[in-house]
């Protein structure tokens, strides 16, 4: 059970309160503000402001190196093939500031990592890239399936928002979350939902899909909270959830090893600036079999 991955997060989050001479709203920003620097060092208060407003919200969110031993410890419990045997399968947005969390868990379980994802966190590889997958998990062995969309706190606090390397302004982040948020504002304002988009040209077939995922899992939700960019990657994660449970009991069958464990682990990664540690908001832990079924859900509720 991850009740460990849940009180490590309460007690963070107990540190990491607002600083006493700052005023803090969820989802917002933190007076005084950092101005745009090009990457100036973090202040104190810099770090207050993020760390309070990942916990703010997303509680329960454990830094990714937290995240990551925690995940190990608990999954060796259950079976011994869960290390060093093991294949990672991601399926995480394509974005640079992403890698860290692949790499790390690359590090802990067998020392490389399959991927799956494509914008926004979409398992976009599908039941074929799942298939190939499970043909290259060792056996006897294990496999680790970890997915999620993604969402930047930035040095002022802003959800949504997250500082880069060499740039005086923070940006979008999750950029593609962001515009198909636009899209659901622009289609809801005209009253309707288009149909599923049957893109005719790939160049950019994966954005069309993401927009019409958000517009059949809660966007007037979305648009309609006290802070969207912070409600955006639930929803998203709500498709993701979908998805994902489609390609593994139409792929696991007859392609993962007899006998091997599956673990499917679901979240929201949460990136922060460079000097405060990203971290993962776990939602779905489960143990299955070879076949995809469920053996047992590891997450405290």
């Amino acid at each position: 059970m991850l009740r460990i991955l849940v009180l490590s997060a309460l007690s963070a989050c107990a540190v990491a309160s607002p600083l006493g001479h700052a005023t803090t709203m969820r989802g917002g920003s933190t007076k005084p503000r950092r101005m745009p620097t090009d990457n100036a060092p973090l202040t104190g208060a810099d770090i207050g402001r993020v760390i309070y407003q990942v916990h703010a919200n997303y509680p329960g969110a454990l830094r990714e190196d937290e995240f990551v031993a925690q995940l190990h410890a608990e999954l060796a419990s259950h079976s011994d093939e869960f290390g060093s045997m093991t294949l990672v399968a991601t399926s995480l947005c394509c974005d640079e500031i992403n890698r860290g969390l692949e790499t790390k868990l690359a590090q802990k379980f067998g020392g490389n990592s399959f991927s799956m994802g494509g914008l926004a966190g979409f398992p976009f590889g599908g039941v074929t890239s799942f298939g190939a997958f499970a043909h290259h998990i060792p056996n006897p062995g294990s496999a680790l399936v970890v997915y999620g969309p993604h969402v930047g706190v930035d040095a002022n606090g802003a959800v949504g928002k997250i500082d880069r390397r060499g740039l005086a302004n923070s940006g979008a982040c999750c950029g593609s979350a962001a515009a198909a948020l636009a899209n659901a504002r622009a289609v809801l304002a005209e009253g309707g939902t288009p149909p599923a988009p049957l893109p005719a040209d790939f160049i950019d077939a994966q954005q069309s899909w993401v927009a019409h995922a958000l517009l059949e899992n809660g966007a007037a939700g979305v648009v309609g909270a006290p802070n969207p960019d912070a409600q955006l990657p639930r929803a998203l994660f709500s498709a993701q959830r979908k998805a994902m449970e489609k390609i593994i009991t139409a792929a696991a069958p007859g392609n993962v090893p007899d006998g091997n464990l599956i673990a499917v682990v679901g979240g929201i990664q949460i990136n922060t600036p460079d000097g405060v540690s990203d971290y993962f908001l776990p939602i779905v832990f489960e143990l299955r079999t070879c076949d995809g079924a469920l053996v047992k859900d590891l997450m405290v509720r």
